[in-house]
């Protein structure tokens, strides 16, 4: 995507750069969301926020899937092309807006970010590579020193110290907490959530009508899956490929302390953040964790890594250990839109979800309710799975 053509959709929420939009309730349109993941919720949200009549399935509990066990760093690091870069971007913006939105109830913390490494040549190298790829597009990351390291989070260790960098735009947030916010105010816009497992969606002709479920069966106008890792059975129903392979992602949760830290920090091979709550939460990395279990030892030896960064910690205590289930596609981007053979059948399904959910909620009210494919989503869509 250009850049010219995605960042003055930046400049307001993107209901508002498209009026006529904006003004279009479609009160008339039945729209069933299934899951209530972060994902499910956003999209639910700005769908009943356009006027549609949304139901919101879940099988369990909002925020009982994948989006519970996300160690949830809102950002734009890493990210490449331009096109997913950029859509991240928009996810940060639409958190701060949401923020207006909903108010008080939707908690995060907006300190940045800051990764730092030891003297390794290339662990050095790829920091440097992250400020020298995001900078020229926009993104408010730079090199830092030792010192700046040492000013911008008081007490830190920061250990033998090679290179950092600092990216001021990054957030976190809880994002149970964030999500039942979503959910509320999706409540408050008239969403109806209703708890009960989808088994079939149900079709007629070439459109979908509904879905059936334990509890029934549901009739609708539009169908949006964002159900994490079911996902792919339920498009495979709608003829929609979404491959999604699996990454496992292990985080230790402490028992609360006093504020501490209002950044996200990435020292080498650990991540750390601190929920409103004052529990910190922190994993060995943000990749796949393999065969390990999360035991208590694994999560004492995390806590413990915890303290050698941050010694005011000293003495902290583990909580819980989670376990979650990544919606990695198998290309690692975005599977986002309608398939080809039910036009009114869409899939959401992505790793970075947690960032990308307000920008998603919003494009997605957009392409369900007004038949546009979005120029921000092009380059995600599930025809790129079709054989």
């Amino acid at each position: 995507m250009n850049r010219r053509q995605f960042f003055p959709v930046l400049a307001a929420p993107l209901a508002g750069a498209f009026p006529d939009i904006a003004r279009a309730a479609r009160s008339k349109d039945r729209v069933i969301v299934i899951g209530s993941g972060v994902m499910g919720a956003s999209i639910a949200y700005h769908l009943a926020r356009r006027g549609a009549d949304v139901t919101l399935i879940e099988k369990d509990a909002p925020a009982s899937g994948t989006t519970r066990n996300s160690f949830a760093w809102i950002n734009a690091n890493n990210k490449a092309p331009y096109s997913y870069y950029a859509l991240n971007y928009e996810g940060i913006l639409g958190w701060r807006r949401l923020q207006l939105e909903i108010g008080p109830s939707l908690q995060i913390q907006w300190g940045g970010g800051i990764s730092w490494c030891g003297p390794d040549p290339k662990q050095i190298d790829k920091l440097h590579d992250t400020t020298a790829l995001h900078q020229p597009w926009g993104y408010p990351i730079r090199n830092i020193t030792r010192d700046e390291l040492e000013r911008l989070v008081p007490g830190v260790h920061a250990g033998d110290f090679g290179a950092g960098w600092h990216s001021t735009i990054d957030g976190t947030l809880d994002p149970v907490a964030a999500t039942l916010a979503l959910v509320q105010a999706g409540i408050r816009a008239g969403v109806t959530l209703t708890k009960a497992n989808v088994s079939t969606l149900d079709f007629k002709g070439d459109r979908a009508i509904g879905v059936t479920t334990d509890k029934g069966p549901f009739l609708a106008d539009h169908i949006v899956i964002a159900a994490g890792n079911d996902s792919t059975r339920l498009g495979a129903q709608a003829g929609i490929p979404v491959p999604l392979r699996t990454s496992k992602g292990i985080l230790a949760h402490s028992k609360p302390l006093p504020p501490l830290v209002h950044q996200v920090l990435m020292p080498a091979g650990l991540d750390i953040k601190q929920n409103p709550d004052g529990r910190i939460v922190t994993g060995s990395n943000f990749g796949d964790t393999g065969t390990l279990e999360p035991t208590p030892e694994l999560g004492a030896t995390l806590l413990e890594r915890v303290t050698g960064v941050l010694p005011d910690t000293k003495g902290i205590e583990l909580d819980t250990m989670t376990l979650g289930y990544r919606v990695l596609p198998r290309d690692e981007y975005p599977i986002m839109g309608r398939g080809r053979q039910y036009r009114n059948v869409h899939v959401a399904a992505m790793h970075s979800g947690m960032t990308s959910a307000p920008a998603i909620g919003q494009l997605f009210a957009i392409e369900v309710l007004d038949g546009i494919e979005t120029t921000q989503l092009q380059d995600f869509r599930p025809q790129r799975f079709y054989v």
